[in-house]
């Protein structure tokens, strides 16, 4: 039987998997791929929550990832504006 876990247990398993316990090596594609949506209704808002997620973020980065269509800006999730990798739209 698998082990329960406590309320602190599952709340720092949950920031964890939402990489908000420290922040992570790695990229603007693998994060964005690793959380399977970034809220996107304003545009800064994943530059936002990039930055407080990745150890390296530069702005740059996401620009340049949204500009060769590697990450798209799309309603999804009961039609709210999400940030997503192009791949993972496609098999949405």
């Amino acid at each position: 039987m698998p082990p329960v876990l406590s309320q602190r247990q599952l709340g720092r398993t949950l920031l964890e998997r939402q990489m908000l316990l420290s922040r992570s090596p790695k990229s603007v594609l693998e994060a964005s791929h690793h959380l399977l949506g970034l809220q996107a209704q304003v545009p800064n808002s994943p530059y936002l929550s990039l930055h407080a997620r990745l150890e390296r973020f530069e702005k740059a980065d996401l620009t340049s990832a949204l500009e060769r269509r590697e990450v798209v800006r799309v309603p999804s999730l009961r039609s709210t504006l999400h940030l997503v990798t192009s791949s993972d739209y496609l098999a949405f």
